[in-house]
């Protein structure tokens, strides 16, 4: 008589979660068409934006003229080391030919 009892129960429950599993599936596929519908919508729809790029461009300005100042060459070492390279190559072409 249990065993009957347990079976009996089972069965209730087994047919309370099909009847509850078609009633999903029901459901699913009411909804199906509308979610597809906006998935393809999403996936057409451009995306539009606008970006304020002004502090960035600040930023990058103000690092530009910090390099500037680190890597300025002084005009007067230029001249000297172009008359040093001068003074060598006409020292080495006198040295050569004597």
């Amino acid at each position: 008589m249990r065993k009957n009892l347990s079976q009996q129960k089972l069965l209730e429950i087994l047919i309370t979660e099909i009847e509850l599993l078609q009633q999903t599936s029901k459901n699913i596929k009411e909804t199906a068409p509308e979610i597809a519908k906006q998935l393809h919508e999403l996936k057409t729809t451009k995306i539009k934006f606008d970006l304020n790029t002004d502090k960035l461009e600040e930023l990058l300005e103000s690092h530009k003229r910090k390099l500037k100042k680190k890597v300025f060459i002084p005009r007067w070492f230029l001249i000297l080391v172009g008359v040093v390279i001068v003074w060598l190559v006409m020292f080495g072409t006198w040295l050569y030919f004597n």
